[in-house]
């Protein structure tokens, strides 16, 4: 017994959770519009199809660099953990600044030019375009830069028309269609164009392939050097492997080859660049070699020349032992200060440039590299690496940029000590100057003793030897410079080239899915539209939970109104027919008050069946052995003769303008308790008639002589005769259809009697699906034992063919 006690317990908390109230908005969702939010996710399914049929696919390619940073991460082995921590970050950013350089609009413009390729080539089918590397049948040419700007990136559609003539056809932005009829091997420059086609040979000599060629449809578009640059720095991702310096270049492209070759041809563009500078710079180191050994060559030639001159002249010299030693001293000297010479104005040239406003931007002099020391070189060459690093971020930043104002920074500093350290050093190289002025003074003092024409002869010699000497000192440097310049490596490798990478979209399952997502999303917005704001009433259960006043009875639908609409007296066993029953029981009920018998019948809108509910409601109780009486005060659109067949001679009208009396009027129904009074004639004045004076009086007597009144009304939306009828009767019947039925009707149409006061007033709901009706009942049944006690009561009381209609 517990245990049962507890399982009811535990059964009704469940009830209590989840009950069938709860439930019911989603099975109707469901069973109303379940088939709306099946039938567009199909749909959806549909497009989606279509549309990832039409989409072009994307492939991938990537290829490898190594960066190298004059070290690596082996260079922070051994260091201490604040100094390698800022060597590594330092590393970091320079990979990061490289990485800019490869996205730079600069670089890949650069490998734009080397692959000049402006045209993107398609065969066309009926829904998709399918992207080629190039037509086996044609041969296209363009001058994209002589293209007019509205005809780049624009689908221009080319067809064979014959083996000499072609056909091009482009949309305008307008929507129009141009077409422009050329030969093959003339240069179109019509609308904006300029290309050249040509027929391949070989289709030529073949007719069946010309003939194959004119069934196809081939397009193109053409870009410009800007369009491909723009496009390729969208499709390019460059990133960093964690914890190396290698960079990896990922492109995509419809093509996978054309992404392969623009990755090969970024990176070769990119390993140049990293060794152009120093390229530049050791080129301008030759160059100034070069212009001091032209200047040097045309002193000697002249002095040589000199020399022979005197020499044919007899002038011979003839110098002593010691003078000679005094010649040989004196030309050493001289060619130390010349050597001096050119490091003092290599020195003045490097001092000009570091007080040039432009140091920031331009290459510092190579006259530098003659100065031997190697502090100065150290410090021009760190001098050089920012300035290199410099030009470099501009790719990809702005001059006033944070990381610019860093570099520019450092290098001010760098600037400024080697700046006081060149005043030190250049003040030394003069002081050595002076002092082998001085010797070489001296020693020109001791060959003074020689006649003035040897003399001569002896300077003229000693400048030549000294030229000589000079001459060969740069000639090398120039190898040295030469054989540097082969040394110059990139400070970047390809150490994988460019591979394919496959498919990487679009991801035509996810799209399909998306489309059915979408499909089932917007059938479910629809039908929560038409679930919350067009959703009909379509049993009592759900008017009794939006309704304040009672339902006492639903109607089913009756199919056969247009032969008989009394349903009642058609089919006794019907469904039609027990609901008139039990609402003919529930009205008992409600009339529990002695004297109360006055039932008023309307609706909110029309055609809800309201003249039906009340002919057959009168029928009913006329059945059970009533004294009924059938009113029609619909004088606007009156029905309820029709129901009963009868003419409409004179009834409702006739009576309120006093003109008849009720037995002049009154007409016997099909039940001989049953009397009918129509509408009558149809007056001009309808609703003032309903609020005559007569009324009143009329209703009394005919509540007293007859045990039910029914009176039929209009339609409460379009008039309110019914809203002041109400006044006078018992209690009103407000039918209400399913297939107009709403929230907001129910809503609206209790409003109107509360505001009224009118609380006398219960809803009937006609037009229930037989389903659903059925479904209701066979539960009831079911429930009562109304089966098994129907089939035996029919047995045994003539439900066969002995049936006698008595109720």
């Amino acid at each position: 017994m517990t245990d049962y006690l507890w399982t009811s317990k535990m059964n009704n908390s469940r009830q209590d959770i989840i009950s069938a109230k709860d439930i019911r908005p989603y099975v109707k969702l469901l069973g109303k519009s379940g088939w709306l939010m099946i039938l567009l996710a199909i749909i959806g399914y549909g497009i989606g199809r279509i549309v990832t049929h039409r989409q072009v696919d994307k492939y991938n390619a990537t290829a490898e660099i190594l960066l190298t940073h004059g070290g690596g991460i082996n260079d922070l082995q051994g260091m201490g953990n604040v100094r390698a921590t800022s060597m590594w970050g330092n590393y970091l950013d320079e990979t990061r600044n490289q990485i800019r350089i490869l996205n730079s609009y600069d670089l890949i413009g650069r490998s734009i030019d080397k692959i000049n390729d402006p045209l993107d080539l398609f065969l066309v089918g009926r829904l998709k375009e399918l992207p080629v590397e190039g037509f086996s049948v044609l041969n296209i040419t363009v001058q994209e830069e002589a293209f007019s700007s509205n005809m780049l990136g624009r689908s221009l559609n080319i067809f064979i028309q014959s083996p000499t003539t072609y056909k091009i056809s482009f949309e305008t932005n307008e929507g129009g269609v141009v077409e422009v009829d050329a030969q093959f091997g003339d240069l179109v420059t019509a609308h904006g164009l300029n290309m050249l086609v040509n027929l391949s040979p070989e289709i030529k000599r073949n007719p069946a392939r010309i003939e194959a060629a004119k069934a196809q449809h081939f397009r193109i578009r053409v870009y410009n050097r800007n369009n491909r640059i723009y496009q390729y720095r969208s499709q390019l991702t460059a990133g960093n492997i964690e914890m190396t310096s290698i960079v990896t270049l990922t492109c995509s492209d419809v093509l996978p080859t054309r992404a392969k070759r623009f990755l090969d041809t970024l990176a070769a563009t990119y390993i140049d660049y990293t060794a152009e500078a120093r390229h530049a710079s050791n080129l301008q180191a030759e160059k100034y070699i070069d212009n001091q050994l032209v200047e040097i060559e045309s002193m000697t030639d002249s002095l040589a020349q000199l020399v022979d001159f005197y020499k044919d002249q007899k002038h011979i010299i003839d110098l002593s032992k010691e003078q000679a030693q005094y010649f040989s001293m004196l030309v050493d000297l001289e060619q130390q200060r010349r050597e001096l010479d050119l490091q003092i104005e290599s020195l003045n040239s490097l001092n000009s440039y570091l007080l040039s406003s432009s140091s920031n931007t331009a290459l510092p002099p190579t006259s530098f590299l003659f100065v031997e020391d190697k502090l100065m070189l150290d410090q021009m060459g760190e001098l050089f690496a920012l300035q290199a690093r410099r030009s470099s971020l501009l790719l990809d930043v702005k001059e006033g940029s944070s990381v610019i104002r860093r570099v520019d920074s450092t290098m001010s500093q760098i600037r400024t000590g080697i700046k006081q350290y060149l005043s030190d050093f250049r003040s030394a190289l003069n002081g050595r100057r002076n002092d082998l002025t001085v010797e070489i003074r001296l020693l020109e003092v001791r060959l003074a003793s020689l006649p003035q024409t040897q003399r001569d002869i002896l300077a003229m010699e000693r400048k030549l030897a000294v030229n000589e000497k000079l001459s060969l000192f740069l000639l090398e440097q120039k190898a040295t410079t030469i054989i540097a310049r082969a040394n110059i490596t990139p400070e970047a490798s390809l150490i994988e080239r460019a591979r394919y990478g496959g498919l990487v979209g679009p991801n035509k399952e996810k799209t399909i899915l998306t489309y059915i997502l979408a499909g089932f999303v917007l059938g479910l917005i629809l039908a929560l539209i038409r679930l919350f704001f067009f959703a009909r009433i379509e049993s009592t259960g759900e008017l009794r939970e939006i309704a304040n006043f009672p339902v006492i009875g639903g109607i089913p639908f009756h199919k056969g109104i247009k032969e008989d609409p009394l349903a009642v007296r058609a089919d006794n066993r019907s469904a039609v027919t027990e609901a008139f029953r039990a609402l003919r029981t529930n009205l008992q009920y409600l009339l529990a008050k002695e004297g109360a018998n006055v039932i008023l019948v309307s609706s909110l809108h029309p055609s809800e069946g309201k003249s039906f509910v009340s002919s057959n409601l009168a029928s009913i109780l006329a059945k059970a052995g009533k004294k009924v009486a059938m009113i029609d005060l619909d004088l606007h659109k009156p029905r309820v003769h029709l129901y009963f067949g009868i003419k409409n001679k004179a009834g409702t009208s006739n009576l309120l303008v006093g003109k008849a009396t009720i037995s002049d009027v009154k007409n016997t129904g099909p039940y001989p308790s049953l009397d009918i009074i129509s509408a009558g004639p149809i007056p001009p004045n309808a609703s003032d008639l309903i609020l005559s004076e007569r009324l009143k009086p009329l209703i009394a007597e005919l509540k007293k002589e007859y045990d039910y009144v029914i009176l039929d009304t209009p339609p409460i939306l379009l008039i309110s005769d019914a809203l002041v009828l109400m006044q006078h009767v018992d209690t009103a019947l407000l039918v209400t259809n399913t297939s107009q039925s709403s929230r907001r009707g129910i809503k609206h149409l209790e409003e109107l009697l509360e505001q009224n006061n009118l609380n006398h007033a219960s809803f009937v709901l006609n037009g229930i699906k037989a389903r659903r009706f059925m479904k209701y009942y066979s539960k009831y049944a079911a429930r009562y034992g109304y089966y098994s006690y129907g089939l035996g009561y029919s047995e045994g009381y003539g439900y066969g063919e002995t049936y006698v209609d008595n109720v």
